[in-house]
């Protein structure tokens, strides 16, 4: 557990001393005063207050703390906001000009969360914990246009009585096309190619061509 001791007038300002050294929060951490301070009479006497703050070692707090480090790094003044829920990890990440740190399609976004996902792992006890990352509600403004995309695509797919390949997608974003049809009765949806190749295909129920050896139904996508 990193900690670090401080002094200031007061235990308030000693506290804001080492919030600042650790770059955490004050949820992230856990304070142990040392010494209150004294005030002393016509200048004499007097003393600092001290304190010891320590990060606290849970997954959320960690991975705050290094999100707030690497974006400090990288030259982003952003604010940071953690919870830990069903073993994972959510960062909001909030702030202006951050249209760098999604990336095209999400790419810088991806690379970031798994960067984050790797550090933090060192950073905590146990199992390596799951890092989901978003960037000013980013994640659900391309769920919604992925699920808006599927049911245009399932439209045309009966319309025209054909499979209907989709552009390579990352395999969030192919789970998501995948549970946006999935309670579709007319049509079904599987992954075709490989690596960065990989691809959803949707097609009609009742003139479905069965997949190569490659392919994979949506479960477990």
């Amino acid at each position: 557990m990193k900690h670090v001791e401080e002094t200031g007038k007061t235990v308030e300002d000693a506290t804001e001393r080492a919030l600042n050294v650790l770059g955490a929060s004050r949820e992230d951490v856990t304070v142990e005063v040392l010494d209150s301070g004294a005030r002393g009479m016509l200048g004499l006497g007097a003393r600092d207050a001290r304190v010891r703050v320590s990060l606290v070692a849970s997954a959320a707090a960690v991975a705050h703390h290094l999100a707030e480090r690497l974006l400090r790094l990288m030259g982003f003044s952003a604010s940071v906001y953690a919870r830990e829920h069903d073993g994972m990890v959510s960062l909001e990440i909030r702030g202006q000009n951050l249209g760098a740190l999604i990336g095209h399609r999400g790419t810088t976004l991806e690379a970031l969360e798994l960067l984050l996902g790797l550090m933090a792992g060192r950073g905590t006890d146990g199992p390596r914990p799951r890092i989901l990352v978003d960037v000013e509600g980013y994640r659900d403004r391309r769920r919604m246009s992925l699920e808006e995309m599927a049911q245009r695509v399932a439209a045309r797919a009966l319309r025209e009585r054909r499979e209907i390949p989709l552009a390579p997608m990352d395999p969030r974003d192919r789970r998501t096309i995948h549970t946006a049809l999935a309670d579709n009765p007319q049509v079904t949806t599987f992954s075709r190619g490989e690596g960065p190749d990989r691809h959803v295909v949707v097609a009609p129920r009742s003139a479905i061509l069965y997949p190569t050896h490659s392919d994979h139904p949506p479960v477990g996508e």
